[in-house]
Parts: C-alpha cells; structure tokens; sequence
C-alpha cells in the first residue's frame, strides 16, 4: 500500500507544470536625441552598429543581471519602484531569473492587525539566441497578478539600459492568428468588414520582415517608422478577405508573431482587437525547474529548458 501511494506521489509530481505566457520581444532604433546629451556625443552613437549587435548588447545586460550576490544583484526598475531578482541559468543566449514583487501581508495578533514585506517571484525564461528573442514568463497570481506587469518591467528596465546605444525595445505577447478567421467569418455571415488594420514591426527578426514583405520593411527603414496597413471597404461596401491571399495569410502571421493585435471594425458593429482573447501558453515540467540554484552537472535541467524554448513557435495558429 506505502509502495503504490509512493508512485502516485512520483506521477503527480511528475506531471505537476507551470504555465508561462509566451512574448517577443523586438529591438527599434532611437532616432532622435532623447538621452539628453551633447549633439556631437549623440551623433559618435553609431546605430547601424547598434541595430546589428542588438542581441550581443543584451546579452550583456543579462550578464549584469546574473552577476552579484545578495544586495549587490542589479535591479529591475519600473517607475520608482525597485524589483529584485535572482539569476540561475546564463549560457548559450539563455537565462532563467526569478522576479519579486513588492507586497505587504496583513494577519491579526492578539486583536491587532500587523503588517509585513512579502516578496512572491515569477520565473522569467529569456531565449535570446540568434534570432530567437522570446521571453516566457510564469503564470502566477499570489506573485503578479498578470503576466503583462513582469513584461512592463523587463521592458522599462531594458528601454533605460539600452538607450545609450540609440536602441530600444517592445516586448508584446505572441497569440494565436485563429481568432481573426473566427471574427471575419462572423463578420461576413451579418453586415460585412468596414476595416482591416495591420500594424506591422520595424524591421527586426529576418523570418517576421519576410512575412511583412519588402516594400513595407524598406518602407519603415527609410522614414523611421513602423508602417500601418488599413483595408477600407470601396464605396461602403465589404472589404474582401481570402484564405487563399497569399499576402493576406503572410501579413496575418508578421502581427501574432510580433504581438501586435490586427483591428477588425466589422459594419454596423465595434472594433475588434485580435490576439487579446488568445495569448499564447505554454507548459514546462516542475521536475525541471526544481532546485535551479544546486550545481546540474549533467546540464539535465538546462536541456530540459532548451527542448522548451525550442518547441515555442514563431507563429501559432
């Protein structure tokens, strides 16, 4: 009885996961001098330089990051507030941190209520390797109550850490593009679709500025931004999408791959924001994740977290 009570405790901890909310995470160049230092200063920046190394300068940051000890360990900053972290994994382009929130737990004592400092973290997984630039961050209310909190964060604090080299960054979570069928076919079963809007990336991960298109991308180099495409109805009527649109379905992918939401406006009806109903999510084994600060000698835990990174997917469907 002990023996069979023993494996299913084995099984249940086996199977037990944790969820992480899937992002990508996009580099742009800073054109304009907002560090507020000299022109000529300003102007020795060389952002091509920067543009090309984008990935190598971050992976310095996490460097930062992953170095010290206690008090000394670098900070994420949102606004005014710190938040501490804790490195456990850097190497090869990948790094697994925990981020704490600050919060205050109340209890009663002897008819008085009393407060203390509570710091709960969420595990944060960065894939920064070679056109990679994903970020998984855990699902987990007692720390923050929403995922898109961790992400304002690491983004604030990288905005800051980057800017002296004329880059920036957005950090947007991927989801699932079915979505868009779902309202189109709805849409065209009442009234119609009065307006379609892609907002499209700057130029930044090869296989998403494939999908954007040539034109769109040399577009955005040359006047410095990130190019919109809206599809109006002619003359009041339906605007006209097809499956079997090539540049349609490639157009589809560039905005959930990027985290940037497409607007339907069907006829009649109100703005549809797709991608807010379906983030992506992914499941990733307790059993790798357990005892992150013990020496892995046999790199287990670090191939388990690398066979999870490489089944996240630049598109989902």
């Amino acid at each position: 009885m002990e023996f069979v009570l023993c494996v299913r405790e084995i099984i249940r901890i086996n199977f037990a996961v944790k969820k992480f909310k899937i992002y990508s995470f996009m580099f742009t160049p800073i054109m304009e001098n907002q560090l507020e230092i000299p022109f000529e200063e300003y102007e020795r920046i060389d952002v091509k330089d920067s543009l090309d190394r984008k990935q190598d300068i971050l992976e310095e940051i996490l460097g930062e990051f992953a170095n010290g000890e206690g008090q000394e360990r670098a900070k994420f900053t949102l606004g005014d507030d710190n938040y501490s972290q804790r490195t456990y994994v850097h190497q090869q382009g990948i790094s697994v941190l925990r981020i704490a929130n600050n919060k205050k737990v109340k209890w009663e004592e002897d008819f008085e209520t009393k407060t203390m400092d509570n710091h709960p973290s969420s595990l944060v997984i960065f894939d920064n390797r070679k056109d990679r630039q994903v970020i998984a961050i855990e699902k987990k209310n007692t720390s923050f109550k929403k995922t898109d909190k961790v992400a304002k964060i690491i983004q604030e604090t990288f905005r800051k850490k980057l800017a002296p080299h004329r880059l920036s960054v957005d950090i947007r979570g991927k989801y699932h593009y079915a979505q868009f069928w779902e309202v189109v076919d709805s849409s065209m079963r009442l009234n119609g679709i009065e307006t379609v809007t892609f907002p499209f990336p700057y130029p930044n991960l090869p296989q998403v500025t494939d999908m954007v298109g040539e034109y769109f991308s040399d577009l955005a180099r040359r006047t410095n931004s990130e190019p919109t495409l809206e599809l109006k109805g002619q003359g009041g009527e339906s605007v006209s999408v097809s499956k079997e649109d090539a540049f349609m379905i490639e157009a589809i992918k560039a905005c959930a791959a990027s985290g940037r939401p497409i607007l339907i406006k069907p006829k009649g009806g109100q703005r549809r924001k797709i991608g807010v109903e379906s983030p992506v999510i992914e499941e990733l084994s307790d059993v790798v994740l357990m005892d992150l600060d013990k020496p892995d000698f046999f790199d287990s835990k670090f191939e388990g977290i690398t066979g999870f990174l490489n089944k996240i997917k630049l598109v989902y469907e």
